[in-house]
């Protein structure tokens, strides 16, 4: 007797991985995604990529990593560079279906979760770590706390890893019902479904949107009472880049988390009828998710001045170099024309 399977995308589930797949063709919403949201992603792909490696890049040359704010906006650029690789193979799903095989499918699930889930955690801590050091004056350049940094970030990311083991092990290469490849989670029973339903929405849902903002607006409140009480009205750069990179993070992912929570307690399926018009809510919500990747590198450079002056020292540098390797090759041009 064959063993059934069922396939979660035709419940709605996602597991925070965005990507649903219809049950039925789509032509319209085909379209949409093939002219409109491929191209975005390929863009916000190459803006994230560029501007994010740029701060990558200036901060291992210009800081050093000798406080533990450092440490962690390290970690967090990182993130964000994993997490944005992801864009091109969905880019690339919405015009041609899976073309990657089943090992770049499940390196795309692992890129995914690690890359958000390591963003949140760290975005969660650097806000926590501002407010210990404002409202409790703790110092950030100390060796002990700096070596304590490294540890809580090489935690991040293993405790990142071990939440995504879930997801990767499920999502596996399997064809629709027109025979396309996709790249989804794929179950062997239904009773199986429905329980991985529920932790997987919950999961993402509550640890790693609801407590996070719940972390971050706490620390924010004890932050401005704080400043308040001792008349200070310039916040630092760094508190300003931090809280500017927490807005963005979570009015970008606040409209596709109301749309799933939604989804899960309503029991909506998106794909039951061809071409509704939730689904173009749907992959509009997804494109939104995707924005605050390529925005953290122009907050850096809006707000941060000393981001900005090693900028202008690090590419003046480059500049010059090449200028003078300019000058040397017309000087030898000339040389050897003159022979």
């Amino acid at each position: 007797m064959e063993e059934d399977s069922t396939d979660a995308m035709d419940y709605g589930y996602t597991s925070g991985t965005i990507q649903p797949q219809p049950i039925c063709e789509q032509e319209e919403a085909k379209q949409f995604l093939t002219y409109y949201i491929s191209p975005l992603f390929f863009i916000l792909f190459c803006v994230s990529v560029l501007g994010n490696s740029v701060i990558l890049i200036i901060l291992v040359r210009k800081e050093k990593f000798n406080s533990v704010t450092n440490i962690f906006f390290l970690n967090l650029i990182v993130s964000d560079l994993l997490f944005s690789t992801t864009l091109p193979f969905i880019a690339i799903d919405h015009s041609h279906n899976w073309i990657f095989g089943k090992v770049f499918c499940k390196m795309h699930v692992a890129a995914f979760q690690i890359g958000f889930q390591s963003f949140v955690i760290f975005i969660t801590l650097i806000t926590i770590d501002q407010y210990f050091t404002i409202v409790h004056s703790w110092s950030t350049t100390s060796r002990s706390r700096v070596k304590c940094a490294v540890y809580i970030s090489c935690s991040a990311w293993l405790l990142s890893m071990l939440f995504s083991i879930p997801d990767i092990s499920i999502y596996a290469v399997v064809n629709n019902d027109y025979g396309a490849a996709v790249c989804k989670a794929h179950f062997s029973v239904e009773e199986q479904t429905y329980w991985w339903l529920i932790l997987g929405h919950y999961k993402h849902f509550v640890l790693f949107y609801i407590c996070p903002l719940a972390f971050i607006i706490i620390c924010y409140v004890g932050i401005g009472v704080k400043l308040a009480k001792c008349h200070i009205r310039k916040k630092s750069r760094v508190l300003k880049v931090i809280s500017f990179i927490a807005v963005i993070f979570f009015l970008c992912w606040t409209p596709y988390n109301v749309l799933m929570f939604l989804m899960f307690k309503k029991h909506i399926d998106l794909f039951a009828h061809c071409n509704s018009p939730l689904q173009y809510v749907f992959h509009i919500c997804q494109a939104v998710v995707y924005i605050h990747c390529c925005m953290n590198p122009f907050l850096y450079a809006l707000l941060g001045t000393k981001f900005r002056r090693h900028f202008n020292c690090t590419f003046k540098r480059f500049g010059s170099k090449s200028m003078s390797q300019q000058q040397d090759l017309s000087l030898k041009t000339s040389m050897i024309n003159g022979l």
